[in-house]
């Protein structure tokens, strides 16, 4: 736990070399920071949030949920995997990068006043996503004592109900700077924001949207929060494809996806050629007539997009991923209107919030495929707006069915809408069951993956360290 001592200098990461450009020489003596510009510190703590999400959570983790037949490393089966460098890396990642230094953004800003209310309020709004990461991970995690060595040099852990409670307030705060940042003389952080470039709007958009999905998971232990959903339901969210939150990867050399790079280092540069990675059973048959399914895979040369078992890698006679998907150029998508969308869906048909179940399914799915087929970035293949309309108008009327299987349909598309994020595709899974994903081939524990362990060096550094819980408890949130 030394680690959440000391703030840590921003330093470019030597494992995965992704950089956006002069953006990260963070500061002119490295060893020594007194302050933290905003256009310098943002751009390294966003591309190596991207950059460490993508290289250890992503390319380790997407069978656990089964987004993947199978990928290196895996801790689906808990044992060893579910800590070590995995664990370590990550854990190390969100605090030392990301939390320590937007920690320094954030109190050089509040210093600065209301004119850098707009940087104080960005700051705010990542160190709450870095931190719901980690709970979504280890579930209780140093938060109220954390990066605050001078007074809690051993920080205690909080509970997971503590934590997202007080991602609350803190998304909160940061709305209300947003509202009161003036309307002149403000610092120009556009240079540095990489995901909205300065626009105040759309941030305020963002911390509404992940203020829900935060919500959503709290919901599910404690409905009290129905009415704070409903009431940030009707503030700005992301609603459009236009205010996507992500960060954009031009493909050129020091600006490429990390999945690009793996395929790059370790095979041919090319996963349709490589075979690393491709769909599991679960996604392929969700997959069964959707347009995605070609967006996203190459078909093997038996045809049909067959899917390899969990636990086997895809060869050229499977499916694999195309490179549409696995490319220099995929951004990193932190949050969909279609996730909002589709969370209004859930809880219409759950009786919570009123609406036409049928109409918000079909717009949720929608959103989503008129993102990777049409506004997404670089693609290499898109669908026509014909392609789109003809799926969803082929959809089951919700209308005609039942809450529960209405519930379960949506969840379906819920569980495709997180298609190569990680941690929501876990938390959805966890979260409504929806798929039931089992514990996979070999497993040493009785369920799909819950949770990681912390690292050997995390435990041994701090003796507030919980007791390591079996891989197989569900979290606070499960239910």
């Amino acid at each position: 736990m030394k680690r959440l001592l000391f703030f840590i200098p921003a330093i470019a990461s030597l494992l995965m070399p992704i950089s956006c450009s002069d953006q990260l020489d963070i500061n002119t003596n490295p060893l020594s920071a007194s302050k933290a510009d905003p256009n310098a510190v943002l751009p390294f703590v966003i591309v190596q949030y991207s950059n460490r999400k993508t290289t250890e959570l992503g390319t380790r983790m997407h069978d656990v949920y089964q987004f993947f037949s199978n990928t290196f490393n895996s801790p689906k089966t808990g044992g060893n995997t579910a800590g070590g460098f995995l664990s370590g890396n990550y854990w190390g990642m969100l605090y030392n990068q990301a939390l320590s230094n937007l920690t320094l953004v954030e109190s050089d800003a509040r210093a600065a006043g209301a004119t850098n209310n707009n940087v104080t309020a960005i700051a705010l709004i990542l160190k709450a996503l870095a931190f719901f990461d980690a709970t979504s991970c280890w579930e209780n995690i140093p938060f109220t004592q954390a990066l605050n060595a001078s007074a809690f040099p051993q920080p205690e852990f909080d509970s997971q109900e503590v934590v997202l409670n007080g991602l609350v307030d803190m998304l909160d705060e940061a709305i209300t700077l947003i509202d009161n940042t003036p309307a002149t003389g403000t610092f120009n952080v556009s240079q540095g924001d990489l995901i909205y470039g300065g626009n105040m709007a759309n941030w305020k958009r963002y911390a509404n949207s992940l203020k829900i999905r935060i919500l959503m998971m709290i919901r599910n232990r404690d409905t009290s929060v129905d009415s704070k959903i409903i009431t940030a339901l009707s503030q700005p969210v992301v609603e459009t494809n236009g205010q996507v939150a992500m960060l954009r990867y031009s493909g050129t050399a020091g600006n490429v996806n990390a999945w690009k790079l793996i395929v790059t280092a370790f095979g041919t540069g090319s996963n349709e050629t490589t075979n690393y990675f491709g769909p599991s059973p679960v996604i392929r048959e969700l997959l069964e007539g959707d347009p995605r399914l070609q967006l996203y895979c190459i078909d093997g040369t038996n045809g049909g997009y067959e899917a390899q078992p969990i636990g086997v890698f895809p060869n050229n006679t499977k499916a694999r991923y195309s490179d549409n998907l696995i490319r220099g150029s995929l951004p990193d998508v932190w949050m969909l209107p279609a996730e909002i969308t589709l969370y209004r869906a859930e809880l219409a048909a759950k009786g919570v919030l009123a609406g036409d179940v049928n109409a918000l399914y079909r717009l949720g799915v929608t959103q989503t495929l008129e993102f990777w087929g049409q506004t997404i970035p670089g693609a290499l293949q898109t669908l026509t707006q014909a392609q789109i309309t003809n799926f969803v108008t082929s959809l089951t009327d919700l209308n005609t069915l039942t809450p529960a299987e209405q519930v379960q349909r949506i969840g379906e598309q819920q569980y495709l809408e997180t298609f190569w994020r990680p941690i929501e595709g876990w938390n959805h899974v966890r979260r409504t069951k929806i798929p039931d994903i089992q514990a996979a081939p070999g497993s040493d524990i009785a369920t799909m993956l819950k949770r990681l362990q912390w690292s050997p060096t995390e435990v041994a550094a701090n003796p507030n360290n919980p007791v390591q819980p079996s891989t197989d408890l569900p979290m606070w949130f499960e239910n």
